[in-house]
């Protein structure tokens, strides 16, 4: 279902040992001669209506939560990559496609991907509206971590709140220097798109960030992800 050559690197994050289900999916071709490493990053998992498990903040993080079988299933990060499940599979997968031929059924055997914020959302709600300052330290030393681990060439946030979060904010102030300085360092590309289950995703907006006037440069998210796969994670013959 999933690569399993850095798992016991993974394993070591200690999230992962409280929360194995949660492991970042890692495609078999995720390290190929035909592209760059890229990963991909959404912005949390939901809960299912009725769920509460992950509504104590302290509990979700210290202990072992003690999730249904289906609440498991609702945050299993690679099992939601290996079916390419709901809206934000399917269009990833169709997207990833326009840049580049996969020859087998699911796009996601080319990369790696996870989701940024670590507890889960209410059915169908934001992070945003739930999310605490614990869950924002937790997040971004476990994306540290991760980086560390798969070293990717190329990094898409499918979530503008991640985005935001993990480069302005997080990142300058648990490891003392902008998102920017790290992945510079390393060569790391790295983009956000509005998210592929929204209608954004397939709409132009223009949007003002800190680096642009017009971020998207006239194109929808979809449009813009697909070049930049093109332009920084395909390998040139």
């Amino acid at each position: 279902m999933s690569n399993t050559v850095y798992d016991k690197l993974l394993a070591s994050i200690p999230f992962y040992q409280s929360h194995w289900y949660m492991l970042p999916f890692i495609g078999d071709n995720y390290e190929s001669s035909k592209h760059k490493k890229l990963l991909l990053i959404g912005e949390s998992h939901y809960m299912p209506k009725g769920s509460t498990v992950h509504h104590d903040v302290n509990r979700w993080y210290d202990g072992i939560p003690n999730l249904s079988k289906d609440e498991e299933r609702w945050c299993d990060t690679r099992g939601a990559r290996y079916y390419k499940s709901g809206q934000f599979g399917k269009n990833i997968d169709r997207a990833i496609r326009e840049a580049f031929p996969i020859e087998g059924e699911n796009a996601f055997m080319e990369i790696a991907s996870y989701n940024y914020f670590l507890r889960p959302a209410d059915d169908r709600q934001s992070f945003e509206s739930i999310s605490t300052e614990r869950d924002c330290e937790e997040a971004v030393r476990n994306f540290y971590a991760i980086l560390e681990i798969l070293k990717p060439n190329a990094i898409v946030f499918t979530s503008k709140f991640a985005f935001n979060h993990a480069e302005w904010i997080d990142f300058p102030k648990y490891f003392n220097c902008g998102l920017w300085d790290y992945t510079a360092k390393f060569n790391i590309d790295y983009i956000f798109t509005e998210h592929p289950s929204c209608s954004w995703w397939n709409r132009a907006i223009r949007m003002k960030t800190g680096s642009s006037d017009d971020y998207f440069h006239g194109l929808t998210s979809k449009q813009f992800f697909v070049e930049f796969l093109r332009n920084h994670w395909l390998i040139s013959k």
